[in-house]
């Protein structure tokens, strides 16, 4: 069962589907694509006393990612639209707020979190939004849900917005400092700025 999510805009590997949305002939097709170097993705969050970001470094996404999916009367269905980010590679600015970051994410037993797209049911005409399931993995616990997405197309793709989470949705407890008295919110959210090419 999908779960909607609220304020949820945009969402990095759903704007994979209108790279892929080049002339729909056959039942099954496939598509590769290209996240350009312009493109960031961060994951914000706050605390009792301040806040803190951590930027995922976009050159170690594996090149090119690959798409297959098959069309659908009501629903285009995705087989294998999964974008895998390696925990290690998030920087939130200095050793220590890193090293609490992999902790939080459990990098230990669980060192990538997954995202993957399940299906688009494609929009009506003049329309900019379209409904989207998606599947996000962290720490080992994979979490469904449906929601809307706003894209840009000129040339390429342009996808921006901000996707919300909760760590409890994924059993994450929010680490506590200082004997207690800093304390982790359990909402974060991810920033995306994503220019996607067709290869």
């Amino acid at each position: 069962m999908l779960t909607s999510i609220p304020h949820i805009t945009k969402t990095l590997l759903l704007g994979l589907f209108f790279i892929s949305w080049f002339n729909f002939n056959d039942p099954e097709r496939e598509t590769k694509v290209r996240v350009e170097p312009e493109s960031e993705v961060v994951i914000a969050g706050t605390t009792n006393v301040n806040n803190f970001t951590c930027k995922y470094n976009l050159q170690e996404l594996e090149m090119p990612i690959r798409l297959i999916y098959d069309e659908k009367s009501e629903q285009i269905l995705f087989k294998n639209a999964e974008l895998t980010l390696i925990n290690d590679c998030f920087d939130c600015g200095g050793k220590a707020i890193n090293r609490d970051f992999q902790e939080l994410l459990k990098t230990e037993r669980h060192p990538q979190v997954g995202l993957k797209l399940l299906y688009v049911e494609p929009p009506s005409p003049n329309q900019s939004t379209v409904d989207v399931g998606i599947e996000i993995k962290i720490a080992g616990v994979s979490r469904k849900y449906r929601t809307l997405l706003y894209c840009e197309q000129t040339k390429d793709i342009c996808v921006n917005g901000t996707l919300e989470l909760k760590l409890s949705d994924f059993e994450l407890e929010p680490p506590k400092k200082m004997l207690g008295m800093i304390k982790v919110d359990d909402e974060i959210k991810v920033h995306l700025t994503l220019q996607l090419s067709e290869i």
